[in-house]
């Protein structure tokens, strides 16, 4: 649900103002936030607490990056196969998750909270990685 809304109300948004790196960068932070508040989180409520969080980071992101990604696309002539790079480079963490998480459970010991923060850090990185860009307000 909060996915949703955050998506519907901060793409229009990005939409209306021309800029696309601050929402990207803004989405980050959140989900960074929330990666970290889970990691933190003595019980359920902060468990469920830092899940919306990251509802509203994940809502924010998937508005808003494909947007940023077209408005940088190098040459027109070759949009399909750039849009094509784009599917790869966001399916590949989906792929590798699987085998990095229990590296990181067994390095810490079995420790969810340690999975949680290096996530919020991988998400802070993500973030590092945007700001470079150039061509988009």
């Amino acid at each position: 649900m909060v996915v949703i809304a955050a998506s519907l109300t901060r793409g229009r948004l990005s939409d209306a103002t021309g800029r696309r790196k601050v929402f990207v960068l803004a989405a980050s932070a959140v989900f960074a936030v929330a990666m970290f508040v889970v990691a933190l989180a003595g019980e359920f409520n902060g468990f469920v607490a830092g899940m919306a969080l990251s509802g509203l980071g994940l809502g924010l992101y998937v508005a808003v990056d494909l947007a940023l990604v077209v408005d940088v696309l190098p040459d027109p002539d070759h949009i399909a196969k750039d849009l094509g790079l784009f599917n790869i480079a966001g399916a590949v963490p989906f792929s590798l998750a699987p085998v990095v998480a229990p590296l990181i459970l067994a390095l810490g010991d079995d420790s969810y909270p340690l999975l949680f923060a290096v996530a919020g850090g991988s998400a802070v990185l993500g973030a590092l990685a945007i700001l470079p860009v150039r061509g988009v307000r």
